[in-house]
């Protein structure tokens, strides 16, 4: 039993914790101890390389020169020597230094480098030294050139026998520090995992009481570090423990009383698809889909979605409409352990949420109705000017003028939204300035000339006044209505039919009146048609609906002239809208 316990596998888990990181530390040491020794070699011998060739460079390969080579070498256990076509000199050798002669350094592909090329090289590794005896020594060569035109190379050489014993000394210190180490670590351990276990069984004891119901064991607290906590946090956990089992009676009352409040339906199926539980507006739905269906106790759709449940193991989302309510179902799956045992299902009416959404998608509609005049209106021109129709310049410069025009235009229409949300609101301000009507109405109607062409319409402006009459109104805003107005008379009339466009200053007013031959408005729909986002009959659009904001803009606009706006329409007899601008003066001594 001891072998199973938590001080056993904590203690030799500390064990092999500190072992493997010995081993691995002892590992790394030892290869960085021999890396480090034979750099260490490496850079002494260039060091005595390059003062070699110094030597007999400058003194001109002389004996004194190679005598000085000799004892520097020796001073680092290392041995020289010098290679030229005219003479070999080898230093003294050193105790256990093998005797290399000439050809050891000529036959050697890398070393002979330093003779032939005049590169310096450097070599490490096992070398023939006898007959039948290898040598691991590092060589140096470098090549030299005396004044007297002497050339060659000095080799330095080192036995690696020398750093293997270094190394050999650092690997017996390092095992003896590893293995006291091991040692102080099993005793450590050891103490450790029985200071840790001991108040650990404790806590086991008294785990197993509380599970069996008895809740007045308490957990000693000896320490107050980790375990100390554990304990004290054990002791809380079962009064805690106590007070939730005595609170779960009333947390179930409180959880029927939620269900049975909740704004959106709540179902719980067993594993067969019955009903175990619901609450009323889970009741409502059931009895709407059992009028539906002629007393269905248990809805085909609850079953079909438990079904998907079961066999794909997450949660499934259906729609269904009953009797004029949309509902979202949410049916989620409940688990014992790993089989599912039924399910919860959510019934969420969204009716309101979905009359939300249409009204959403026909706010959209309606801001593309009132960006596709202008559109049109640019599309047009330039396919125009594209296709050659326009044959003078004057032509094109006006064609592209109104396709200027109408690119501003489709900044102002963005705002249009606001405005009339101003109008409504009553915080719309116009800019009215004095105008000449003539060319302001001409340049209006002349803009869907092109438009009317295409579309086989005869479309004409009569006025009642001279070109120099003038008029107070706010521009932008009187040709916004009537890009409106005459935009739909085009699209509401059929091929060879006519739109006429009457102006008239009488009595300090402007009448102007927008007449088609086009198919008409239902009588129905004649009292609705300037309300915001109502639509008539699409059949009167020649498949292009409208959206009924353009006409709600247009009258508030009127409106804030002080103007009224009106039509009239017979089914099959065209229709035509008037309205009508008092002067600015006018409107003034009405407000005042």
């Amino acid at each position: 039993m001891i072998w199973h316990g938590i001080i056993t596998k904590l203690w030799a888990t500390i064990i092999a914790i500190v072992t493997i990181a010995l081993v691995f530390l002892t590992i790394l040491l030892l290869q960085f101890f021999e890396n480090s020794n034979i750099q260490q070699s490496e850079l002494q011998l260039r060091k005595i390389g390059d003062k070699s060739v110094q030597l007999i460079e400058n003194e001109n390969g002389s004996r004194s020169a190679l005598v000085s080579v000799s004892d520097i070498s020796s001073v680092y256990s290392a041995g020289s020597a010098l290679v030229s076509g005219k003479r070999y000199w080898l230093s003294q050798p050193l105790h256990g230094f093998p005797d290399l002669n000439r050809k050891f350094f000529e036959s050697d592909p890398l070393l002979r480098e330093a003779l032939v090329s005049g590169k310096k090289v450097e070599k490490q590794g096992s070398f023939a030294t006898g007959r039948n005896s290898q040598e691991r020594m590092i060589i140096i060569g470098l090549p030299f050139h005396t004044q007297s035109g002497e050339t060659g190379a000095i080799y330095v050489f080192q036995t690696l026998k020398i750093a293997q014993n270094a190394m050999n000394q650092s690997k017996k210190l390092i095992y003896i520090s590893a293995g006291i180490a091991i040692i102080l670590t099993t005793f450590f351990a050891f103490f450790l995992s029985t200071r840790i276990g001991a108040p650990l069984r404790r806590m086991r004891t008294a785990v197993l009481q509380v599970a069996r119901g008895n809740f007045d064991i308490n957990v000693p607290v000896v320490t107050r570090d980790e375990v100390g906590d554990l304990a004290v946090a054990f002791n809380k956990m079962r009064n805690d423990l106590k007070l939730n089992i005595t609170a779960l009676n009333h947390e179930k009352e409180q959880l029927g009383g939620i269900l049975n409040n909740m704004a959106d339906g709540v179902l719980l199926l067993d594993r067969q698809g019955s009903i175990i539980a619901t609450n009323p507006p889970a009741d409502r739905f059931n009895r709407s889909w059992a009028f539906e269906h002629d007393g269905a106790t248990s809805p085909d759709l609850l079953n079909e979605l438990l079904k998907s449940v079961a066999s794909e193991r997450k949660q499934q989302i259906r729609e269904v409409g009953i009797q004029g309510r949309f509902w979202v179902v949410i049916m989620t799956p409940l688990y014992s352990r790993k089989e599912i045992r039924g399910a919860v299902a959510v019934l969420r009416d969204m009716t309101e949420e979905r009359h939300i959404d249409q009204m959403k998608r026909g706010f959209v509609a309606n801001v593309s109705h009132e960006l596709r005049t202008p559109v049109s209106m640019i599309q047009g021109y330039s396919e125009a000017i594209i296709d050659g129709i326009a044959e003078t310049n004057q032509e094109k410069v006006d064609m592209a003028k109104i396709i200027l025009d109408e690119s501003k235009r489709l900044g102002r229409l963005v705002n249009e939204l606001l405005d009339l949300a101003k109008l409504e609101a009553g915080h719309f301000q116009l800019n009215r300035r004095e105008i000449p009507l003539f060319s302001f109405f001409s340049h209006t109607v002349n803009k869907f000339s092109n438009l009317a062409e295409t579309a086989g319409i005869s479309l004409r402006l009569e006025t009642s006044f001279g070109e120099d009459a003038r008029f107070s109104l706010d521009p932008d805003r009187i040709e916004q209505v009537m890009t409106n107005l005459i935009d739909n008379a085009i699209r509401h009339t059929r091929e060879k039919g006519w739109v006429l466009v009457n102006v008239v200053l009488k009595s300090g007013k402007l009448l102007v009146r927008v007449q088609d031959s086009g198919v008409g408005i239902a009588e129905e729909d004649l009292p609705f048609v300037f309300e915001r986002f109502y639509k008539a009959d699409k059949a009167r659009a020649r498949g292009k609906s409208g959206t009924g904001l353009g006409l709600a803009i247009a009258k508030h606009i009127i409106d804030a002239h002080g103007g009224e706006i009106g039509v009239n329409s017979r089914k099959g007899h065209g229709t035509t809208f008037q309205f009508n601008l008092p002067e600015e003066n006018l409107q003034q001594a009405r407000e005042s």
